[in-house]
């Protein structure tokens, strides 16, 4: 992809503070050496090291003269929290990234994958977009705001977490020893983020809202066993097979969230004349879905992903032996819930569903849910704001994100969090994030610390110091 050169061309607008304008193309270099460093560090989950991070992150913060805690959640794992003070008025803001990552294969890999390298205009490396860009670019907004003694109407937060990628044990351990340490009225947090079109124009602000909530369950059969010469009534292979056969069968029952609402709205005039008539229909919708417009839109994956909860077997084991009758078999469902639901009503429609007392259903683990965040508001308010600022073709786009964040902890405990990540790439780009050849453009870094300082200005600067 060409990339557009009025990407380092942008007006600064924030609201008005007695700082000066900071250096944002020494800023921008500085996130670049910065990820640089993150991405050499090579906090791969598991086994996570996060402590390598937090070193450098915690070093970084106090020669700015910011204070900053490490905290150890497990050997070698830690989180990073930092403090800039501000007057009070308001209660904090939260700027929050994980600094794990997910594994990468070097033989896969054009590029080595611990090893920050540009290429063809984009940065190469396991992190840059996922989450290692935002934590450095959240960083350096936070020396930018202490150098330039910028005033504030309420602290700003810095939180550096481990363990996302593997159910969020750093989030966890913040929120259950040290809460008032993150507590906020808002945070900023990764899921969404600022896209390119085609074209590699800024075209849409895709803002994370909501989750689904993440949960497996595991069936389990049991049978009796003998030698496969001698088939048995009660085959604990075919029982699990026909509960399997019978969730395969069964859709949820869609449904529309506010934020599906929002999404639709915004994406329909985007799409062709037959789904965007199918989704405004819905969108305009008091009480029943129509079924006609239902039908359209379900047949896409995607769009039916977002109406509905979801379950789908991923993986089996049975038997011990090819010429042995089946002992046991066992199989998991992974679901993902809508946040309007919850785990114990999935689990007894699954009951119903398989309506086996034979076979047991078991929920795995427990990886937290939040309810949705406020698609209007204060801190959606300024991000639009302030990206148009920037880029006045810009379209918000709430969306609920089929995945997990370490958000669903932060909303669990009461506090609205948004996935915005500020660097811009576009969707091919979004695509490679846990996959080959992880890049962002080697131009969005520049940009990215210009309009997270100014949002962050907005939501924390006091005018009347």
């Amino acid at each position: 992809m060409r990339l557009i050169a009025f990407l380092l061309v942008l007006s600064f607008f924030y609201a008005p503070t007695a700082a000066a304008r900071p250096d944002f193309e020494a800023a921008g270099k500085s996130v670049r050496e910065l990820l640089g460093a993150l991405v050499a560090a090579d906090t791969t989950n598991p086994p996570g090291n996060e402590a390598r991070i937090a070193k450098i992150g915690a070093e970084r913060l106090q020669a700015a003269g910011i204070p900053a805690r490490r905290t150890e959640f497990a050997p070698g794992r830690e989180n990073l929290v930092a403090r800039l003070k501000g007057s009070g008025k308001q209660d904090p803001l939260l700027l929050i990234a994980h600094i794990d990552i997910v594994g990468a294969r070097a033989d896969a890999w054009s590029t080595p994958p611990h090893q920050m390298t540009e290429k063809d205009g984009y940065l190469y490396g396991r992190g840059v977009a996922d989450d290692l860009g935002m934590a450095a670019v959240e960083l350096v907004v936070l020396e930018l705001l202490k150098a330039n003694k910028v005033p504030l109407r309420r602290d700003v937060i810095l939180a550096w977490t481990g363990d996302e990628e593997s159910g969020g044990a750093g989030i966890q351990w913040l929120l259950e020893n040290e809460p008032e340490s993150i507590r906020a009225a808002g945070a900023l947090n990764e899921g969404g983020g600022l896209r390119l079109n085609s074209k590699g124009v800024p075209a849409r602000i895709d803002l994370q809202t909501a989750e689904k909530t993440y949960e497996d369950f595991t069936l389990t059969t049991v049978g009796p066993t003998g030698h496969s010469s001698t088939p048995l009534p009660d085959n604990a292979i075919y029982r699990l097979a026909r509960a399997l056969t019978r969730i395969e069968a069964y859709s949820f029952p869609p449904r529309l969230l506010p934020v599906t609402r929002a999404w639709l709205a915004a994406k329909a005039p985007l799409e062709n004349k037959t789904r965007s008539t199918a989704m405004r229909s819905l969108v305009e919708s008091k009480g029943e879905l129509p079924q006609d417009s239902l039908e359209i839109l379900l047949e896409d994956p995607l769009l039916a992903a977002n109406l509905r909860t979801t379950c789908v077997a991923t993986l089996l084991e049975a038997g011990s032996r090819v010429n042995a009758l089946p002992g046991k078999a066992t199989a998991n469902v992974n679901c993902r819930i809508l946040p309007d639901s919850s785990t114990e009503a999935v689990q007894a429609q699954l009951v119903a569903l398989i309506d086996d007392p034979k076979v047991q259903i078991e929920a795995t683990g427990n990886f937290g849910s939040g309810a949705p965040s406020p698609v209007a508001g204060e801190i959606p308010e300024a991000i639009v704001r302030r990206a148009k600022a920037f880029w006045p073709e810009m379209q918000l786009v709430p969306f609920m994100s089929r995945g997990a964040t370490d958000s669903r902890f932060l909303r669990a405990a009461g506090i609205p969090a948004y996935g915005i990540s500020p660097i811009l790439i576009s969707d091919e780009d979004g695509s490679r994030l846990h996959g080959i050849d992880e890049r962002i453009p080697a131009k969005s870094l520049q940009p990215a610390v210009e309009f997270l300082y100014a949002l962050v200005v907005d939501l924390a600067g006091d005018p009347n110091p």
